[in-house]
């Protein structure tokens, strides 16, 4: 009977510590060389895509924000250290984390978790694949803010932060084309990009 229940516990999917991003229970990368990695191992270059952004495996999207001008695949900020464990991000400077999308409970226990390691947070609830204005009004003075950097800006789904950082670039005056090109290296849709466009 404990054969059976040491097995079970060892096959048994988990799934559910790996539902709500950094805030799994997953330990840091023991890695500590200067090499940018991905989670599976392979060189990264610096360049804003899908593969800079993932977290350790089904938990979700980041990017750094260092400063309100400047956006960053948090691999690049943190060494190549694909990190599971909210705590770990204070090692590498971050101040406060912007959550987009999860519902308000779970919500809550990232607020619970991050605020115990004596970082920011910040919840923007979005339902769908498109914040409305209100929420890119909100995003804006959080990333605006010096206080609140560096910031980690975490997404269940990648289209999240290409559609919210395409917003923010567009409502800094950033001309259409720039904004959409770096959207669309942080996820932004097809669909998204079109909204993006009758909103101008």
């Amino acid at each position: 009977m404990r054969f059976l229940l040491i097995v079970l516990i060892l096959v048994l999917p988990t799934w559910s510590a790996q539902a709500c991003g950094w805030w799994g229970d997953s330990e840091m990368s023991s890695r500590r060389d200067n090499a940018v990695i991905s989670a599976d191992g392979k060189s990264l270059e610096y360049s804003l895509n899908i593969a800079t952004m993932k977290l350790p495996g089904r938990r979700g999207y980041g990017i750094a924000v260092p400063e309100p001008g400047r956006v960053s695949p948090y691999l690049i900020e943190t060494g190549g250290q694909p990190l599971a464990r909210i705590q770990d991000l204070q090692i590498f400077g971050f101040r406060s984390v912007i959550d987009l999308g999860p519902a308000v409970p779970e919500a809550a226990s990232h607020r619970a978790e991050t605020m115990a390691v004596g970082m920011g947070y910040f919840h923007i609830p979005i339902t769908g694949n498109m914040p409305n204005p209100e929420q890119v009004d909100t995003f804006n003075r959080i990333i605006i803010d010096a206080h609140n950097g560096p910031l980690l800006v975490y997404a269940p789904r990648s289209e999240l932060i290409g559609v919210m950082w395409a917003s923010y670039r567009l409502s800094l005056g950033a001309p259409l084309s720039f904004a959409l090109t770096e959207g669309r290296s942080l996820g932004l849709t097809q669909e998204q990009e079109i909204n993006l466009q009758i909103r101008q």
